[in-house]
């Protein structure tokens, strides 16, 4: 008898060995000089990045400067990336990403709500009504506005876990710390997470 559940896995291996295989040979075209190789890698990764970065609060306009930075510097540093390292080209383009966005919070201390976030968290699995749109609205705009107010380290670890969904090892490449640093900021990252709504909450009661 044939199991189904792991066919779907196979599956699911294959087309993220195929994924990997593309990857990897648009990043050597890339390298080489293929400014159109390295285009499809912008194309691929651009939305988890502005994903990413509109999770520091920066203002969208900033956002995209540091996108369109995150790209030039990797394009620059391109032949400096080693996959055989065990880093994914996502992984490697957020640390990137987080150094300029740092420097930046650095430089102006401040932090804008990001509607684009709320929205990426948004998962939808039908068609909901009115009332129900509104109080989706309303949840993701209270978990958006106490993911603000979360410090780092633990903001960007639940940033990476939760909305862009890595593993332990790739955070722990991100974050440059050891797995066992990412797994405790994640779970202190939650509790202050689940203080900060409760405070929301009862704001509103």
């Amino acid at each position: 008898m044939v199991n189904v559940g792991n066919l779907g896995q196979a599956g699911r291996y294959n087309n993220q060995n195929s994924h990997a295989m593309e990857e990897s040979t648009l990043i050597g075209q890339a390298q080489n000089g293929d400014i159109q190789a390295f285009q499809q890698l912008v194309l691929r990764y651009q939305r988890p990045l502005f994903r990413f970065l509109h999770g520091y609060g920066l203002s969208a306009s900033r956002v995209e400067e540091i996108a369109q930075e995150t790209f030039l510097k990797a394009y620059q540093n391109l032949k400096s990336y080693r996959p055989e390292k065990g880093a994914r080209f996502m992984t490697w383009l957020f640390v990137i990403a987080k150094r300029l966005s740092l420097n930046e919070l650095a430089r102006s201390e401040y932090r804008y709500p990001s509607v684009e976030l709320a929205e990426a968290m948004t998962v939808q699995c039908k068609e909901p009504t009115p009332a129900e749109s509104l109080a989706n609205a309303q949840q993701q705009q209270q978990v958006l506005a106490a993911l603000h107010q979360v410090k780092e380290p633990y903001h960007s670890a639940l940033m990476l876990s939760y909305i862009e969904e890595l593993s332990l090892a790739e955070i722990a490449k991100i974050e440059q710390c050891s797995i066992g640093t990412v797994k405790s900021r994640i779970y202190r990252g939650k509790q202050i997470l689940a203080g900060l709504l409760a405070n929301i909450l009862e704001a509103d009661t």
